[in-house]
């Protein structure tokens, strides 16, 4: 028999996760996708503008993370409630 209680607990802590991650990552866009250079020289601008680039990426591929998280989560959910039907099902043909 499925736990449901389980694998509903389960997916609301990864549907948490992914809103604490997605919480996160609003709070800290600015500061990593907003580097000043140092200097006026155009190494300080190189390297802030890689910087810069670099956190965008990193923004881009923890979004995507947080997709997923978020779409991990309704694949436990909706796996706990198809075995919970199913295990239903069987119960009542056992039944009859």
């Amino acid at each position: 028999m499925v736990n449901s209680p389980l694998l509903a607990a389960a997916a609301a802590a990864e549907n948490s996760g992914a809103a604490t991650m997605g919480g996160t990552m609003a709070g800290a866009a600015g500061p990593v996708t907003a580097v000043l250079p140092p200097g006026a020289e155009d190494a300080s601008a190189a390297a802030a503008a890689a910087f810069v680039t670099h956190g965008a990426t990193t923004d881009a591929v923890l979004t995507q993370l947080t997709v997923i998280r978020s779409l991990f989560a309704q694949t436990i959910a909706s796996s706990g409630a198809a075995y919970a039907a199913a295990d239903a099902l069987n119960e009542a043909t056992l039944a009859l």
